[in-house]
């Protein structure tokens, strides 16, 4: 690799870095948010049950959407139209006067999500020849950094009086800052013969890991995002914490799950991608399933399961290339697009159920999630282990 090229790679990873803890920030706020949500637009749980799947209607058609659009037009130009959505939707969210603008803006927030993500997730590939472990949990780390900070300066900044509109249009111009930026940044790009670029449909839907990666990564994303929506608004209704005694819990949660990402790269090296995520999804489940049962004092180890949530989803879709030889930018949209269905839909009933049977029941739905992932990921370590012995034992014949 020539200085020159090696000197732009290390310029992109950065600009990845700024931009994903700028998306962290702008993804995690609504969470702190919800209780404001709720009091300015006079709506229940169940209105912000409908929120999120507003949100990830937008983020399931611009994941698929991007799948294919990185195949043609390149990375670089998916992550600039991403930002730009992004921008869009952060304004419309500042000017919202109703709950039904509100909802347009959050559409557009995990549109601009799904073509930032997908791009990013499957141009490091590109970009790192060797560590790719190391620089994908590195680039997820940086979101782990902006979720961490958005939980605790939110909530003390809603505390002191500084209102959500304007939070959001602070962060719409540091977007725009970066997009400018952005736009001097050359990314490369890989030729592709027309061979390679044919999706395989038939192949691809044809293979049971494909759906033992959707709902793995389906409920694992509905897990991770369930604690960022409801953790302060369980708190708040089980414990009566207020927004900034509930978010340090939540910036527990995002700390420890930036740790987890800075130093789970280099563990992925060591015992592999797959065996990796098992392990992690056993120790997610059980550190939340004991906090929430030990009551208000188990809230820190729900916090620190934060460090084992982290290495699963960059680690499982950095499998996806061990997996899927070809047309893996594609899968990666249909697995990213599937999750994000399954995540959906599961916090639309955390948010029907808060109302039907209470917070604090309710809110059992985050660790049941995190175990049917954990043996889903069990059937793709089995499955994944069982083709690489197939794949040897053709080879050697």
């Amino acid at each position: 690799m020539s200085k020159i090229k090696e000197k732009t790679n290390y310029l992109i990873i950065a600009f990845m870095f700024a931009i994903m803890i700028l998306s962290a920030i702008a993804d995690n706020l609504r969470g702190v948010f919800i209780p404001s949500f709720k009091a300015d637009f006079l709506v229940k749980d169940t209105h912000m049950g409908v929120m999120i799947v507003v949100g990830s209607i937008g983020y399931i058609i611009f994941a698929y959407l991007g799948g294919m659009i990185c195949e043609t037009m390149g990375h670089k130009k998916v992550i600039s139209m991403g930002i730009a959505l992004t921008i869009l939707s952060l304004v419309t969210l500042y000017l919202s006067p109703n709950f039904a603008v509100l909802l347009v803006g959050m559409f557009l927030l995990n549109a601009g999500w799904a073509f930032i993500g997908l791009a990013i997730n499957t141009a490091i590939p590109i970009i790192a020849v060797s560590f790719q472990a190391v620089i994908m949990n590195l680039v997820h780390f940086c979101y782990g950094i902006g979720a961490t900070i958005t939980q605790k300066s939110a909530g003390l900044l809603l505390f002191k009086g500084i209102e959500w509109r304007t939070m959001y249009l602070c962060i719409s111009i540091l977007y725009f800052i970066v997009f400018i930026a952005f736009i001097f940044v050359k990314m490369p790009s890989v030729n592709k013969s027309k061979e390679d670029k044919k999706i395989d449909y038939r192949s691809i839907f044809k293979h049971k890991l494909i759906y033992f990666y959707m709902i793995s990564l389906g409920l694992y994303v509905a897990a991770e995002i369930g604690t960022g929506n409801w953790f302060v608004n369980y708190m708040r209704e089980t414990y009566k914490y207020n927004e900034n005694q509930g978010t340090y819990y939540t910036t527990l949660f995002f700390g420890t799950y930036a740790l987890g990402r800075l130093l789970g790269g280099f563990i992925v090296e060591k015992l592999g991608t797959v065996k990796t995520v098992l392990i992690s999804s056993v120790l997610a489940f059980l550190f939340y399933i004991i906090g929430l049962a030990v009551g208000q004092k188990g809230l820190i180890l729900i916090g620190f399961s934060g460090l084992f949530f982290s290495i699963i989803f960059p680690t499982l879709i950095l499998s996806t290339n061990e997996v899927f030889k070809k047309n893996t930018t594609y899968i990666i949209g249909i697995l990213t697009t599937a999750s994000s269905a399954i995540s959906m839909a599961v916090n639309f009933i955390i948010g029907w159920l808060n109302d039907c049977i209470g917070v604090p029941k309710a809110y059992y739905t985050i660790p049941v999630c995190l175990l049917l992932n954990m043996v889903f990921v069990y059937l793709i370590y089995t499955n994944s282990k069982t083709q690489k012995s197939t794949l040897k034992s053709s080879t050697l014949s």
